[in-house]
């Protein structure tokens, strides 16, 4: 196996990727290198152009060996999310950037979450549901998922949970408009039936996940003042289970920090 793929193989352990997605990589690892795909304009079942680690911190906890420390990277690019009244493609990344390695005191294994990254999107019908008012900027609707305080990625399990929360954005709404809060999250308990190696155009070795649930809750929206009764009509919220669903499509790699960093210094946060 080549060095690249023994990194994702440690990368893969790290994350609790056994099982099946290791067996991928040393499947992927005894083919020839894929031929590079285009990076504008790149389908949503391509993997990245490049591996973005510009959110990774430069910091570890004090006494921290860089050699078991890793900054993984997961990008949504593709699917659709059914919440209540709105049914929503994904048409512009997601990226969640977190942190794993080993605690230097206690030796036990921690994840941190870092940033998530994400663009506004626009609702087909706008914020009254009809055709073409998405075009009218009194009208127009967006939706900008957002990080909920929660994620848990378990691919070993085929199981992924993320929290989100989902900005509303219109001018009648005002800057406080969210489906979803920290305190009660749109909480996506994701079954992974797929996951994939899928080499990126720059060397990179991303693993690519389907994920599923369509038992999830959605609450009604809150911070939207005198429109959310409005808000709460338009997208049919609260949403009980059963009649909300995601279908994601998300490419995840990361690198050790040994190799980022070679001559890191660590400090204390």
């Amino acid at each position: 196996m080549s060095s690249m793929f023994k990194r994702l193989a440690a990368l893969s352990l790290s994350a609790g990727l056994a099982g099946s997605a290791l067996c991928a990589a040393s499947a992927a690892s005894a083919q020839a290198a894929p031929k590079p795909r285009a990076q504008a304009g790149a389908p949503a079942d391509a993997p990245p152009a490049a591996l973005d680690l510009s959110d990774c911190p430069d910091v570890l906890p004090v006494g921290a060996d860089p050699a078991d420390w890793y900054c993984n990277v997961l990008v949504t690019s593709g699917g659709r999310m059914k919440i209540g009244n709105i049914d929503q493609q994904i048409t512009a990344p997601m990226t969640m950037t977190m942190l794993f390695g080993v605690d230097p005191k206690t030796g036990a294994e921690i994840t941190k979450f870092v940033k998530m990254r994400s663009t506004a999107m626009t609702v087909a019908g706008g914020a009254l549901g009809i055709p073409g008012t998405e075009k009218i900027p009194l009208f127009a609707l967006k939706v900008k998922p957002q990080y909920g305080g929660a994620i848990d990625m378990d691919i070993a399990n085929r199981k992924t949970r993320i929290a989100l929360k989902i900005k509303l954005v219109n001018q009648l709404l005002g800057d406080k408009c969210f489906v979803g809060s920290a305190a009660e999250p749109i909480d996506l308990d994701l079954d992974l039936p797929d996951i994939l190696p899928a080499p990126g155009p720059d060397g990179t070795f991303w693993i690519k996940i389907n994920a599923v649930d369509d038992a999830f809750a959605v609450p009604k929206t809150n911070g939207c003042g005198f429109a959310a009764p409005i808000a709460d009509l338009r997208g049919g919220l609260p949403s009980a289970s059963g009649k909300n669903s995601a279908q994601l499509t998300s490419y995840f790699a990361g690198k050790q920090y040994s190799e980022m960093y070679p001559k890191m210094t660590v400090r204390t946060k």
